[in-house]
C-alpha cells in the first residue's frame, strides 16, 4: 500500500523545523490582520488599535528602520495584510513574496491614505473607516 503524501502549504512550508507557533490554540480563531504603514508607528498603529476589538491585528512598517519591521513571519501569521498606502504595498513587494502569499489564500489590501496623522488622529480614524472594509 502506497503512503499518501499531503500537499503542506506555504505558511507550513516556511515554518518547518522552526519552534514559531504561528497558528495555535491561545490566539484564537479570529482573523489575523497585519497593518502596514512606513514607520509602524502612526497610521498602521491606529488601524490595528482601532480593529482590534473585531479581529487578532499586529501593526509594522515597509521601512528598514521601522520600529516593528514587516518579516516573513508576520506576512505568515497574517490572514489579510493592509497597506495603507501604494508607496508601502510597492516597497513590500520587492522584499517578499506576496503573490505566493495570495496564492496561499492571503488576501492584500492597499488604501490611500497619506502620511499626515498623528497616532489616533479623529481624522486618520475617519479615513480608515472610510477606505477599509474588513473582509
Amino acid at each position: 500500500m502506497q503512503e499518501e503524501t499531503q500537499k503542506k502549504t506555504y505558511t507550513q512550508l516556511m515554518f518547518e523545523g522552526t519552534p514559531c507557533p504561528y497558528n495555535n490554540f491561545y490566539q484564537g480563531n479570529d482573523k489575523r490582520v497585519l497593518f502596514v504603514c512606513s514607520a509602524g508607528l502612526l497610521r498602521s498603529a491606529t488601524a490595528a488599535r482601532i480593529y482590534a476589538k473585531k479581529y487578532n491585528t499586529r501593526a509594522a512598517g515597509s521601512w528598514k528602520h521601522a520600529l516593528i519591521p514587516v518579516t516573513d513571519l508576520l506576512l505568515l501569521w497574517a490572514d489579510e495584510i493592509v497597506f495603507v498606502n501604494e508607496e508601502n504595498y510597492l516597497q513590500c513587494k520587492i522584499k517578499f513574496d506576496l503573490q505566493g502569499f495570495m496564492d496561499a489564500g492571503g488576501i492584500i489590501t492597499v488604501l490611500n491614505i497619506p502620511d499626515d496623522y498623528e497616532h489616533m488622529h479623529p481624522e486618520l480614524i475617519k479615513e480608515f473607516e472610510h477606505q477599509y472594509e474588513p473582509i
